[in-house]
């Protein structure tokens, strides 16, 4: 199965999970998404902007920092990552992200139901 750029559903979401500011969310869909597939998406956060902290139950997520830099809140730990490196939010964990920089930073995540 394919998934061409173009098909992007595209959505600003405000204050997404209590952030700050509106990221732009571009969601990937298809008719038939895996059985245990909840998101795979590409967000962007323009400087100033965050995915509020929250908690994953009965999934994880995995985030890639395709562009520019991230500060992820990391089960209360705060870490800084660059375009190129990875995460993950296991089962039962928190974590949120913010855009501290002047540019946009754009990420690649997916969450994946474990129950």
């Amino acid at each position: 199965m394919i998934i061409k750029k173009e098909e992007q559903v595209r959505s600003l979401v405000a204050n997404m999970r209590g952030g700050e500011g509106s990221v732009d969310k571009r969601e990937y869909q298809f008719a038939q998404m895996p059985e245990n597939a909840k998101m795979f998406a590409e967000i962007q956060l323009k400087p100033g902007c965050s995915i509020g902290t929250h908690r994953h139950i009965g999934e994880y997520e995995i985030f890639f920092c395709k562009e520019g830099e991230i500060t992820v809140n990391d089960n209360g730990e705060e870490k800084l990552l660059r375009a190129g490196d990875f995460g993950i939010c296991a089962d039962g964990e928190t974590h949120g992200i913010a855009n501290r920089t002047d540019k946009t930073a754009a990420v690649y995540a997916a969450i994946i139901k474990t129950k």
